[in-house]
């Protein structure tokens, strides 16, 4: 049976928002930013581990690695448990927010190269635990047209968190040493994972037709397929591959590009990324759902569009900021426009991502690309740029890379909205469209 009591389920009502919804947005907001915050403190040191651990580039990309490919494989296990067992999820997201951060403080310790690796991996078992429950569960509070906004809301701590962890680890990292940075974005969540408790678990599917929501179990091959086969899924996660791709290049190493090109210390490039990510994604997120909340009654698939279209700004400032002779000021100001366009896909892809998908797949299906956007993304990105700067001698050649990959992902995008039907929000059966006709494709577009 399922984790929601009989209750519950007699009081909601179907395909409006849930009770407790607001404060849930706004609990898991608050906790995607301490989620990143803890991600990227370790990339916001690189320099100081390097020196005191007396790492090459190319090593001081590994922790990242290692906590990327634990996180990769965990989430795909703690996707199929949550979807298959029906554990209660708040206490899967406690789970896992205390793992996250309680690894994140012990890192501090690490005396070595494959001790800071092994506290890293920990992080990515939490994070896993809770990055497959989280959006899953917001569908279920928001009916499907405020999802959109939702989904902005929540993926606007990730570059808000990122920055937290960039700038914290900066500022600390040169005052007190990155020992105490690690330690001071770890230690908040240990009392935060006790909110979990507060929030409601809204009842599986209550927001979607009976279509999306009452699927038989499945084993897991027919899981898989029922994912793999569904085309507004693939499309956008092969997108969102290539960004994650060029995120984590740009993560780890756009502070050591800044240290050695433009001349600014490692305070100032925590700082000035930090400022630079934190607003780009508040307005990036806004714009793209914005964007696509307009052009939705006028294009069918609008999320797939609107998302390709930014990606070209994004890329053409990428390849200018890394390859431009301007000084550090100029490099922010391109950086910043860069990142702005980049951000403007996390809400349409996110939503088109769950709502293609049944209800009763979504925690494996969100597991399943988390998978694919690590081992394809940013497991592989930052040694490749670092491998790149060892053998080229050039950390600028290393990171041409990234803005390739976010052209790569507005072209995957654009294809997207090209050759598939329109995604109907009420009928998804066995992970692919209904065979309705075409016209009543149109109509489910129009009535978005």
């Amino acid at each position: 049976g399922d984790a929601e009591s009989p209750v519950m389920a007699a009081k909601v009502l179907r395909n409006c928002r849930q009770p407790g919804a607001r404060f849930a947005l706004f609990t898991l907001t608050g906790v995607n930013l301490l989620n990143f915050a803890d991600r990227y403190v370790a990339s916001s040191v690189k320099s100081l581990l390097k020196e005191d651990l007396n790492l090459t580039d190319a090593q001081t990309a590994l922790p990242m690695t290692g906590m990327a490919v634990v996180y990769m494989i965990c989430a795909l296990g703690f996707g199929l448990l949550v979807d298959r067992y029906h554990v209660d999820r708040r206490k899967v997201l406690a789970f896992g927010i205390l793992l996250w951060s309680v690894a994140t403080a012990l890192g501090a310790l690490s005396q070595n190269l494959w001790q800071l690796i092994f506290f890293r991996s920990l992080v990515g078992v939490g994070e896993a635990a809770y990055g497959v429950v989280a959006q899953p569960m917001l569908s279920d509070f928001f009916p499907v047209h405020e999802r959109t906004m939702a989904f902005a809301m929540f993926n606007i701590a990730m570059p808000i968190g990122g920055a937290l962890g960039y700038g914290i680890g900066g500022v600390l990292g040169s005052l007190c040493g990155w020992r105490i940075a690690f330690c001071a974005v770890g230690i908040p969540g240990i009392a935060v994972a006790a909110s979990m408790g507060f929030l409601m678990d809204p009842v599986r599917g209550v927001n979607d037709s009976s279509a999306a929501a009452d699927k038989p179990e499945r084993g897991f091959l027919s899981s898989l397929w029922t994912i793999l086969t569904n085309g507004h899924w693939m499309f956008a996660t092969a997108g969102m591959i290539a960004t994650v791709f060029a995120i984590g290049g740009l993560a780890d190493w756009v502070e050591s590009f800044l240290e050695r090109y433009k001349g600014v210390d490692l305070a100032h490039a925590g700082i000035a990324v930090g400022a630079i990510t934190a607003l780009s994604g508040l307005v990036g997120n806004l714009l793209g759902a914005k964007v696509t909340l307009m052009a939705e009654p006028h294009r069918a698939n609008a999320g797939f569009l609107v998302s390709a279209l930014f990606m070209v700004p994004s890329a053409a400032f990428g390849c200018i900021m890394l390859n431009s002779p301007g000084d550090a000021t100029t490099t922010y100001g391109v950086l910043l426009a860069s990142e702005i366009f980049l951000w403007t896909y996390m809400s349409p892809m996110s939503n088109i991502s769950i709502t293609a998908i049944p209800v009763n797949l979504r925690s494996t299906s969100s597991g399943l690309q988390i998978f694919l956007c690590h081992v394809l993304g940013d497991v592989i990105s930052p040694p490749i740029v670092g491998v790149i700067s060892d053998t080229r001698h050039s950390l600028r050649d290393g990171m041409q890379i990234t803005w390739i990959m976010i052209a790569v992902a507005g072209l995957f995008w654009f294809v997207g909205y090209m050759v598939l039907p329109p995604l109907g929000t009420a009928a998804i059966d066995n992970g692919e469209e209904d065979s309705s006709s075409e016209s009543d494709h149109s109509e489910d577009s129009e009535s978005k």
